[in-house]
């Protein structure tokens, strides 16, 4: 995806007639105003012009081009709004004639799929599915629940589904493709699924993609998820997602789980805001999808070691999109669905509030480690440890002050010096960067200002846009947070703009949200400060402290990696690297509260490196 097509896309979408589907708009000069979707709006303080092509609100901030609005409409990625609206404008009618057959392909798939989930579905029902009923009764299902998933019965031949599609005209090819027939070596077909209870696997839209199926018999497989196809791939397709999605919204928090009948048991306790991975773990993708609705995630996995293991990759790569993770793990050895159908779903939210957070889940298993016999293992454990914080904390997943926290820990666990821990994270950040931050991606599916800030540190754009929000929500406040705004603003040039608009307002005695709002004339502008405005919410007065520690955290952070780097380089002159080095030490110390007169073991051992070098 280009440029081309975003810029095809804003000249063709007129965003007055975009956003006047969802909103009663009235002429007011130049611009149009009207309620605004995005808060619970009472006086018209939405504005769209027409001629700027933007639309800004004046009392929540969100604002932006037409692929912003529909991206905060429907909550989806930004990529994702821009083919949305693609489509609205007719620019996928002009696509290539292999994007014709490929969704030509799409829509045949998903229609034999639809057939294949009310095949199944009146197996279930007759005389010969009795016992898969009593089965799923048996687990704790119920026959309300069995009935609105439309669960089924693949029968126990080897080719009953084959031969159903030939008599209903559905034509072997497409089985194959749909993943529900197979094909041995010798080129004969058979029905993938026998003997198990179906489970239909769908998209967020609700559309059937894809069937998990539970074995009736002693199958070594005890779970059999449809195969890849055009329409459905497990690493990006999470389970019961089409309907847990208005939950998830409401509460803003998800529960994952690692199974289908977890999830559906679990929903069917009442704890309706879940979802399953389907085999796999917890990938990008995956946190991606929710993204949009929640801003925590907990994780509930089964109580074994693959179950924890299971929550120690999924924790990081959520923590990595800068959402809150909790890791709940059952007790006793059961996994979620035992835990509702024996405590009830009283019991599991009991579990679900001591959930241990991410970071106290992640040290109580290093201490574990660290602790099991062997000087291997407890160094294997304070690299794990230090290489896990380092990639999340390039991403922006861990503030300054959570990696602090950390590195005393971790300095005190392993008897190191602060300053040592602070070196090894500092080189972790440098390794943990995100291949997006190199330059090489695709921007076209980002927007301006997003392609703007993506080499950025993202703890450090986190940590701007949350101080330009507080100062918007919290005018009285702008004093105290424009030195470290200023300290931050040279690094991006629409943060510079924006505390220049800032600074202009508050000179002439009318510094507010509206006024700044008022004076935001492009796209980029308006989404930072729609961007800081969601970071602001449920704030309180003293985060504006807070948040400007974080700042000079996350500046300092800037200044040890580049003073790292600089320690590294070849042919630097002694005087200089031992310069850098003190520089180091004395940031290093500052975060960590260490004097600056206490002596460090790491000075001395970068004494006898620089002596060796010379020599």
């Amino acid at each position: 995806m280009h440029n081309s097509l975003k810029d095809k896309v804003l000249e063709s979408v007129d965003i007055v007639d975009l956003i006047g589907e969802r909103v009663s708009l009235k002429r007011k000069g130049k611009e149009l105003i009207g309620l605004c979707p995005f808060h619970d709006d009472h006086s018209p303080s939405l504005s769209v012009s027409p001629v700027k092509r933007i639309f800004k609100c004046w009392s929540c901030g969100a604002g932006g081009d037409a692929i912003e609005f529909v991206r905060r409409l429907h909550r989806v990625e930004y990529s994702q709004a821009l083919r949305m609206l693609a489509e609205r404008a007719g620019i996928r009618a002009r696509a290539s004639v292999d994007d014709s057959r490929e969704h030509q392909q799409r829509d045949a798939l998903r229609s034999v799929l639809d057939w294949a989930r009310s095949h199944f579905e009146r197996n279930l029902g007759r005389p010969e599915g009795r016992a898969a009923r009593e089965y799923a009764l048996s687990r704790g299902l119920t026959e309300d629940t069995i009935r609105r998933r439309r669960l089924g019965l693949a029968a126990p031949g080897w080719d009953t589904l084959l031969h159903a599609g030939e008599k209903a005209g559905v034509s072997r090819d497409l089985l194959v493709q749909a993943g529900l027939v197979a094909l041995n070596e010798n080129g004969k077909a058979y029905d993938r699924f026998r003997n198990r209870l179906m489970f239909p696997i769908n998209d967020p839209l609700g559309r059937c993609i894809a069937f998990g199926g539970r074995t009736l018999a002693d199958d070594d497989a005890k779970y059999l998820n449809s195969p890849e196809s055009p329409l459905f791939s497990k690493s990006r397709v999470l389970f019961d997602l089409d309907v847990a999605r208005d939950s998830i919204g409401r509460s803003r928090t998800a529960l994952v789980v690692e199974g289908y009948l977890d999830a559906v048991l679990v929903a069917q306790a009442g704890v309706t805001n879940v979802v399953a991975t389907l085999g796999t773990a917890l990938t990008d993708s995956h946190v991606k999808l929710l993204k949009p609705y929640v801003d925590t995630l907990i994780l509930c996995f089964d109580n074994d070691d693959a179950g924890v293991r299971a929550a120690d990759r999924a924790l990081e790569v959520a923590l990595r999109h800068q959402i809150v993770v909790k890791v709940a793990i059952m007790t006793g050895g059961k996994d979620p669905a035992d835990c509702v159908l024996t405590e009830g779903r009283d019991g599991l939210n009991r579990h679900l509030q001591s959930a241990l957070d991410a970071l106290e889940f992640k040290w109580r298993r290093t201490v574990h480690a660290f602790n099991a016999e062997g000087p291997q293992a407890k160094r294997a454990a304070v690299e794990e440890l230090v290489r896990f914080v380092g990639r999340v904390g390039a991403a922006g997943g861990l503030d300054p002050i959570a990696q602090g926290q950390i590195a005393s820990r971790l300095a005190e666990l392993a008897s190191l010096s602060t300053a040592a821990v602070y070196g090894m994270l500092t080189a972790a950040r440098g390794a943990g960067r995100r291949p997006q931050e190199d330059g090489t991606s695709t921007s076209g599916e980002l927007s301006a200002y997003a392609t703007e800030v993506r080499a950025l540190p993202a703890g450090l754009v986190r940590a701007a846009e949350e101080l330009f929000g507080l100062i918007l929500s919290r005018p009285a406040s702008y004093g105290e947070a424009a030195g470290s705004l200023g300290a931050c603003a040279g690094f991006n040039r629409t943060w510079r703009r924006l505390l220049d608009v800032c600074e202009a307002a508050q000179a002439q005695g009318e510094f507010s949200r509206e006024r700044v709002v008022a004076n935001c004339d492009d796209a980029a502008l308006c989404e930072l400060v729609s961007r800081a405005a969601a970071r602001a919410e449920d704030t309180e007065p003293e985060d504006v402290a807070r948040a400007g520690d974080r700042m000079r955290a996350e500046l300092d952070l800037m200044r040890i990696e580049g003073l790292g780097g600089h320690l590294l380089g070849r042919g630097a002159p002694d005087e200089q690297a031992a310069a850098a080095f003190r520089s180091l030490l004395d940031l290093s110390r500052k975060r960590s509260g260490i004097s600056a007169t206490a002596p460090s073991p790491l000075a001395a051992d970068h004494r006898l490196r620089v002596r060796g070098t010379e020599a």
